[in-house]
């Protein structure tokens, strides 16, 4: 389909805004992102540190779009509960966690020094958190994975 720039930019504010309708994560992943963004600007973080705030926000909403559009997508094509489905879902749920971790580690590291300044506090807790939220995610995304499972008739199988 060959439509104008401007027909393209519509259609990609109609996803956004039904994503954002739907989608619990999305809202919330874009509030703490704009908190994150509103912290770095009331702790004059620097202009490249702001940006990478703004790089490592952009990814997680970005990812939570993506995973979105695979469940949608995955519901659409498979909507019993399917092995192949759930891994597909999985796997994009696996990205958004990914990029929350890392998105997470990037706030601790730039922020982390202007709030521990601000509190008079030593800098030396940094490194252990980026490792804590880190370990963090992975056991989240563990403990979920392992919530999922269900029976399918004669088989077991993860919704």
């Amino acid at each position: 389909m060959n439509r104008s720039l401007r027909d393209a930019f519509r259609a990609a504010g109609c996803g956004l805004q039904d994503a954002l309708r739907t989608q619990r994560n999305l809202r919330l992943q874009c509030a703490l992102g704009s908190a994150v963004l509103l912290a770095g600007l009331a702790l004059r973080v620097s202009a490249s540190e702001l940006a990478l705030l703004a790089l490592a926000c952009g990814l997680v909403v970005a990812c939570e779009l993506a995973n979105t559009a695979v469940e949608w997508l995955s519901d659409a094509v498979a909507p019993y509960p399917s092995e192949a489905a759930r891994r597909v879902k999985d796997a994009a749920a696996a990205a958004v966690v990914v990029a929350a971790a890392a998105a997470a580690a990037v706030g601790a590291v730039v922020l982390g020094p202007p709030v521990l300044r601000l509190l008079a506090l030593p800098a030396a807790w940094v490194a252990p958190t980026v490792v804590a939220l880190a370990s963090l995610a992975l056991a989240a995304a563990a403990a979920w994975r392992a919530g999922r499972v269900v029976e399918h008739g004669s088989r077991t199988v993860l919704k």
